[in-house]
């Protein structure tokens, strides 16, 4: 499977060919965490409600496709605080910490990922981080980490930006292993969303995040070639966009956030709304049909290139873990791939879709993905899969690897 029989690509709206690269990796170790408070679509359709715009649990998963999310024990608390003490839906984990950050659950994610592998902490050479939602400008959730498992100061390396971040990471983990300036890379990512790039009472678009950490070990590997491809187009920022609030903008947010409360109490939902599209600083936007047209294009034109630069079949891929945005963008890429780029009707059973028990997790949810397909005894040693993102910015990427069996999966699957 190659290009057209003229030796040219086919079109791609986003993809440009010739950036794709081929690296000499593999993945050795695996991990995630998340946290075990929960929150249920009562909780957003109580929201939904007291703005004037009710919507049931039932409407919610209907729609969405999600039933729980994850979240540590200061989002409930900021849930509450947005919402009343008195909102449904919000389910404490007694045993929780009340303080526990995006490093503490990287850390345990880093620990899964090496226990899986059989490998200790010192072979560590280099250490990438990933994240949406980092509240650690300097040092970093990379630093951090390689603080937390006692590394020397080796490298340490942290991507701030949105969904796709992680298969850039992937992406950077195996230009720096092909560089042979490290023998074994340790990528962590640790996302919350919910409470530190959005407004809880806007419900439509945090009702669809959950929080959580994972974490990779790439190494060098003769035997396996991967492919990887990433990019960025600006043009397209619009769909999905988030501005980092300075400390110029602290007072005038903490007026906007009395604000939206106020308006949350008396039932004003529309005059929220208006005050969360005029006063984007600090808040996520996103306008979900651009996300929906254009995400599930940018992850199948992905898959489709690496496949053809591989000259692999589609009937060679058997598993493809996207970036878990929403089923109905999961389905969305399949579709297209085997309408638009004639890949077989099978294509479709070979989606992983966990979206419904963890919503978003941006950066951390292609590894709870592969976590949870591990434990369904989907994958199979050997197996070839593709593993696509796309998130705000617009960036996109994909890795194209073969699957083998880790070394202690039952550190993985039962974690200590």
């Amino acid at each position: 499977m190659t290009g057209t029989p003229e030796g040219q690509w086919p079109h791609y709206s986003f993809i440009v060919p010739q950036t794709a690269m081929k690296a000499n990796v593999r993945l050795v170790g695996l991990g995630n965490y998340a946290p075990k408070g929960t929150i249920t679509n009562e909780f957003f359709a109580h929201i939904s409600t007291r703005l004037g715009d009710p919507r049931s649990s039932d409407d919610l998963e209907r729609v969405t496709g999600l039933s729980t999310r994850y979240v540590r024990a200061s989002t409930l608390a900021l849930c509450r605080k947005m919402a009343g003490e008195d909102a449904p839906g919000l389910i404490d984990d007694p045993d929780a910490d009340p303080d526990q950050s995006l490093v503490d659950m990287a850390v345990i994610a880093a620990q899964r990922a090496l226990a899986s592998a059989g490998r200790d902490v010192s072979e560590i050479d280099a250490i990438i981080g990933a994240s949406s939602s980092d509240n650690d400008a300097f040092p970093t959730i990379a630093g951090w980490v390689q603080l937390r498992l006692g590394l020397p100061p080796i490298r340490a390396t942290m991507l701030r930006g949105a969904c796709a971040c992680q298969t850039e990471a992937f992406q950077i983990c195996s230009e720096i292993l092909e560089a042979r300036s490290a023998k074994l890379v340790l990528l962590v990512t640790a996302e919350g969303l919910l409470p530190n790039i959005m407004n809880v009472l806007d419900w439509k678009t945090s009702s669809l995040f959950g929080e959580g950490a994972a974490a990779f070990l790439l190494e060098v590997s003769d035997e396996d070639t991967t492919y990887l491809i990433n990019g960025s187009d600006a043009s397209k920022s619009a769909s999905l966009i988030y501005q980092t609030p300075l400390r110029k903008d602290v007072v005038e947010m903490a007026e906007v956030d009395m604000k939206m409360q106020q308006l949350y109490r008396e039932g004003r939902g529309k005059e929220l709304s208006q005050v969360l599209s005029q006063y984007l600083v600090g808040y996520t936007k996103m306008n979900g049909k651009e996300v929906f047209r254009e995400a599930p294009r940018a992850m199948a034109e992905c898959v489709d290139l690496l496949c053809r630069r591989a000259e692999l079949a589609p009937e060679e891929l058997t598993h493809i873990v996207p970036h878990q945005a929403n089923s109905r963008i999961t389905r969305r890429m399949g579709e297209l791939l085997v309408h638009d780029f004639g890949w077989p009707a099978s294509t479709m059973d070979k989606l992983v879709d966990n979206f419904r028990n963890y919503g978003n997790l941006s950066n951390a949810s292609i590894a709870t993905a592969l976590v949870e397909a591990l434990r369904q005894g989907r994958l199979q040693d050997g197996e070839w899969m593709a593993l696509p993102a796309v998130g705000g910015g617009l960036n996109y990427g994909c890795w194209l690897m073969r699957y083998h069996d880790f070394k202690y999966p039952e550190a993985i699957l039962n974690p200590a």
